[in-house]
């Protein structure tokens, strides 16, 4: 799968995870998600706090069944921040 995360910036991306943002209080505080590339680096992403839990989680699993369903993603409109 390929993902578009900036101009000019495509990568192979072999998994993607939606996970909840815990700092370990067991308060979930956000929505992370995790793109493991095919050469096995790990980019992690957070939502920013302006979008909703709720809201960023959707968004996070609309993308990813998006991605697998296309094959392709663009990703530079998703409202985050890199880990």
């Amino acid at each position: 799968m390929r993902v578009l995360f900036g101009e000019g910036i495509v990568k192979e991306v072999e998994m993607v995870e939606v996970k909840p943002l815990d700092f370990g209080d067991g308060q979930i505080a956000g929505t992370e998600i995790d793109f493991t590339l095919r050469r096995g680096d790990l980019i992690k992403y957070i939502y920013s706090q302006n979008v909703s839990i709720e809201e960023s989680g959707q968004r996070a699993i609309d993308f990813v069944r998006k991605l697998y369903t296309d094959g392709i993603g663009d990703f530079t409109h998703e409202p985050v921040e890199m880990l």
